[in-house]
């Protein structure tokens, strides 16, 4: 019986049963140390943090009382607890892969756009068993699939919008030249004309801008993540090769991958942007200039990426692509609903009778002998002209193109600010003013000075007036003081 019926029997009992391994040793039983730590069991799995194992002191251990009293021989612990703990042997490769293993090798964004990303790719990398590139272009498509109600909504609002401009363009101006006179009952009149112009043919002009509200954050968090996956690197991505590349965690050393993402990015805002819809006339040269240049600016960022986000930008790159082609074609917009766009039918020339074709062939005859005329003509300045290069000519075109979009930019800004060349309702541009604003201004100061030179002949005249004034009575009094003197004389 162990140390009898008493307390101490049974801490002794629980000690016996929990080290069951133990040896005895003459009349007592050694002291054992547990070789495993409760708090540390799935160190690797992730679920506690990386602490050195605190080793377990055993309790006094009970004898039997048949034995002797000599004390227990101290055993020193094998193990001793460290104050730091040393990660520099820590093999990531050896942790399991489950759901929260990016969170276990540190990539924890709390809670937000970022997090529902990890989220994503983390299950899609689990349960289907795809790589992390598979993963993290699956997640990409899920996410152009979801906003896809969103980019019809804007498509289907564009084309409305550009159905109504023959409507909404008149209130418009009106709108404007109410606002640049500084009649505010009046802007605030057409303002409302405006909105309820807009609800009664079915325009929601928040739903051009849904999109952009859901991709940018989203966009933000893949970026976010693939790029700490890639900067770690997780073990799985750095392993992984496909075609060429044989690292998805550096950047394409080919730079292919950066190549296509800027093609794709020119063939769709090309095509109308991701909701298909095609710019004004007027804003023709800013496309131009979008169309080259943010392609090209994106190159030099897009090229320094990790392949894995090169990749991510691909893919969802390509479906926007697929989605402009789509949303431009009439037969899949009628197909599912979208709002066709309308084509304007061209105004024809004034003077121009369909009941005379000799006339209408006539005028036709005209204009190309005149266009003919102009085209011999700028052949023969061109042939005039020396010889440049062809890098010469792509530098003077570039700078053209520049001139006229910063000029066209700058006429833009100026009509929204209420700058710009007064229009009528009609959207035809008004008479100009009979002077210039450099006469303007010189009339003003002109009439500035008049009426200064105006103001000083008034004061000088009310000054003399006042002066006379003052001598006048200075005089009266003058005579009324000697005519009081005589009579005090007299008296």
């Amino acid at each position: 019986m162990l140390a009898g019926p008493g307390l101490k029997g049974r801490i002794a009992r629980q000690q016996a049963a929990a080290f069951a391994r133990s040896t005895r040793s003459i009349s007592s039983f050694r002291p054992q140390i547990s070789r495993f730590s409760p708090r540390n069991s799935k160190v690797l799995g992730g679920n506690t943090s990386w602490r050195a194992p605190v080793p377990f002191i055993a309790l006094p251990t009970a004898r039997f009382n048949s034995t002797s009293t000599t004390a227990p021989t101290e055993v020193t612990p094998e193990t001793q607890p460290s104050s730091e703990l040393d990660v520099s042997n820590i093999d990531l490769t050896q942790i399991p892969e489950r759901i929260g293993y990016l969170k276990d090798l540190g990539l924890d964004y709390g809670w937000g756009p970022s997090a529902i990303v990890e989220f994503m790719i983390e299950h899609i990398h689990i349960y289907s068993g795809l790589p992390w590139v598979g993963s993290i272009i699956a997640t990409g498509i899920f996410f152009r699939l979801a906003m896809a109600p969103l980019f019809w909504r804007a498509g289907d609002t564009s084309a409305r919008l550009a159905n109504a401009q023959p409507i909404l363009a008149p209130i418009k101006e009106k709108m404007l030249n109410a606002a640049r006179s500084g009649n505010q009952v009046e802007a605030q009149k057409w303002r409302a004309e405006m909105a309820k112009t807009n609800a009664n043919l079915g325009i929601v002009p928040r739903n051009t801008f849904m999109p952009l509200v859901f991709q940018l954050p989203i966009g933000f968090g893949c970026f976010r993540v693939i790029e700490g996956m890639a900067g770690l690197p997780v073990p799985g991505l750095a392993a992984e090769q496909f075609a060429w590349i044989n690292d998805f965690t550096v950047a394409d050393p080919t730079y292919i991958l950066p190549i296509l993402c800027c093609t794709v990015l020119h063939l769709s805002i090309r095509k109308g942007g991701e909701t298909g819809s095609s710019m004004s006339g007027d804003m023709a040269t800013i496309r131009k200039g979008m169309m080259y240049g943010i392609p090209a600016f994106s190159f030099f960022f897009v090229a320094f990426f990790p392949a894995a986000l090169q990749a991510y930008f691909l893919t969802t790159g390509f479906l926007g692509l697929l989605q402009a082609y789509a949303f431009a074609n009439a037969t899949f917009r009628k197909a599912t609903g979208m709002t066709v766009i309308e084509k304007l039918n061209p105004v024809q020339p004034s003077g121009s009778n369909p009941a005379e074709p000799n006339r209408a062939l006539r005028l036709i005859t005209e204009a190309l002998e005149r266009e003919n005329a102009k085209l011999n003509e700028a052949k023969k300045i061109a042939a005039e002209q020396p010889k440049i290069s062809f890098i010469d000519r792509a530098i003077n075109n570039i700078k053209e193109s520049k001139e006229k979009l910063t000029k066209e930019t700058t006429q833009k800004m100026q009509e929204l600010s209420g700058q710009g060349p007064k229009k009528n309702a009609d959207g035809s541009l008004a008479e100009p003013p009979r002077l210039s604003e450099k006469d303007r201004k010189l009339a003003e100061d002109y009439e500035r000075r008049r009426k200064e030179e105006e103001d000083w002949k008034r004061e000088e005249r009310n000054h003399a007036r006042r002066e006379a004034y003052r001598q006048a009575m200075e005089r009266e009094r003058q005579r009324a003081k000697a005519a009081l003197n005589k009579s005090e004389v007299k008296q």
